[in-house]
């Protein structure tokens, strides 16, 4: 009798729609909700594969090989695609891979000391190779692309103890600096045997080759991050809110988070809402200004935080541990935040910048199983705000239903034992009740492409 899989990853895609599982036998990528298994390739074609990460709702994926059958090296990036059933692309790099971040035009790699920016996936080439203070976890978060009115910026640990490094990636863009290298280091400090950055395409279709010597001849431009001293001890997570305006950090104690802003207020006096509404402005235009807004105590015990996570909105922050448990804060100008809450003050967040001394507890929280890591995701919908429909709902409910409907946001909790939960939580963010609970590891299998 075979052994049972075991669940080596998780990842989930930037919409929270799709969400992909490294197992000892397979990598699957399932849909969220309804949940069924939308692409299965076994380790007998890829190996066992460490990272997976989806690009949005497309038949790219790009992975890192690892575990017990690995096929590739640990130092490579390969991008599969499943309209070809062919690996397309490889990029090759000195050392050994931590983590993997994509938006719509680019991909970032992790190293233990570098990251490296690369348009992707269409004419793929290095843009961008940052030096960054000790990574073992190789924490690294960035916003989404593609929207002017969206401060596109990049998060990762910094020289200093503690510290963080805000990067603006408005000047990076491929479209309009196909041939240049960005670099805030002299390129030598990153040769090797296998040059890093060399993107080789598989598939029939592309043959060109991109290489970081090509790049290097080329006009090499000067960028330098923004830091903001976050903590007295290292870096344990990172999270950027959908807008950029918003960044949180916790510690490796996992006692308290911080949240601060990225950019000064005061750039945006004629919005009275700063962190949730959407500004017109050019992230270009705007200059980094970090500050701490908020404070929250996640509890008194040290843990491992496992992940921090705004809301679509960016009125809550989630935060979930090796405790088992998942914490939901109310951030500052939501509407949750405003209303009093017993055992808190009601006016905590007001002014903005006035903090408890010992830091503002979750109003709200939700069980999962104990030290077994998982990965989070607020409910994916049209409008940005994490708002879902309850089960049963149709789009002739009546305006009562429908209201009741917006005041209620999702969280899946997916975790590395195969279980899959689903929370709703109420506008006001004081309770959150299970709503659905399976395991995606037995999920049917609905085959069919996940392009759009």
């Amino acid at each position: 009798m075979s052994s049972p899989q075991k669940v080596l990853s998780l990842s989930i895609n930037e919409e929270g729609n799709l969400f992909a599982a490294c197992t000892t036998s397979s990598l699957t990528v399932f849909n969220m909700e309804p949940l069924v298994a939308k692409l299965h390739i076994t380790t007998d074609r890829i190996g066992t594969v460490r990272l997976a990460q989806l690009l949005h709702r497309t038949n790219l994926i790009a992975l890192v090989a690892g575990g017990p059958r690995p096929k590739f090296a640990d130092n490579a990036v390969l991008v599969w695609d499943d309209h070809l059933k062919a690996f397309v692309l490889e990029f090759t790099f000195a050392g050994r891979v931590l983590a993997l971040r994509t938006t719509r035009d680019r991909l970032f790699v992790v190293e233990r000391e570098r990251i490296h920016v690369f348009s992707y996936p269409n004419r793929p080439e290095r843009l961008l190779t940052l030096e960054t203070g000790d990574n073992p976890l190789g924490l690294c978060e960035v916003t989404p692309a593609g929207s002017a009115c969206e401060l596109a910026l990049l998060a990762f640990p910094g020289h200093r103890l503690g510290s963080v490094q805000l990067l603006d990636l408005a000047g990076t863009s491929s479209t309009t600096r196909t041939t240049t290298m960005i670099s805030t280091k002299n390129s030598s400090s990153s040769a090797s045997s296998s040059p890093t950055g060399d993107a080789t395409t598989r598939a029939s279709r592309t043959t060109s080759t991109s290489s970081a010597s090509s790049s290097a001849s080329t006009a090499s431009v000067s960028i330098s991050p923004t830091s903001v001293s976050a903590h007295q001890s290292e870096v344990a997570c990172l999270a950027l809110s959908r807008t950029g305006r918003l960044l949180a950090t916790a510690s490796r104690k996992g006692t308290l988070i911080r949240v601060f802003s990225t950019v000064d207020p005061s750039h945006h006096q004629n919005q009275p809402n700063f962190f949730i509404s959407n500004s017109s402005s050019s992230s270009s235009s705007i200059p980094l200004s970090p500050a701490k807004v908020a404070e929250y105590r996640r509890g008194l015990d040290t843990v491992t935080l496992y992940g921090l996570l705004f809301s679509p909105d960016s009125e809550y922050l989630l935060a979930w541990s090796d405790k088992g448990t998942v914490h939901l804060f109310a951030l500052p100008n939501s509407s949750a935040s405003a209303r009093p809450r017993s055992g808190s003050s009601a006016s905590i967040f007001s002014p903005l910048l006035s903090l408890t001394a010992g830091g503002e507890y979750s109003i709200s929280k939700f069980s999962l199983p104990a030290e077994c890591g998982c990965v989070c995701a607020f409910a994916a919908d049209n409008n940005g705000g994490g708002f879902v429909a309850p089960a049963g709902s149709s789009p002739s409910s009546s305006p009562q239903h429908q209201q009741q409907q917006q005041q209620q946001k999702a969280v899946y909790a997916l975790c590395l034992d195969g279980t899959y939960h689903k929370y709703r939580v109420a506008k006001d963010g004081t309770a959150c009740e299970r709503e659905n609970f399976d395991n995606y590891l037995e999920a049917n299998e609905e085959s069919e492409l996940m392009l759009l």
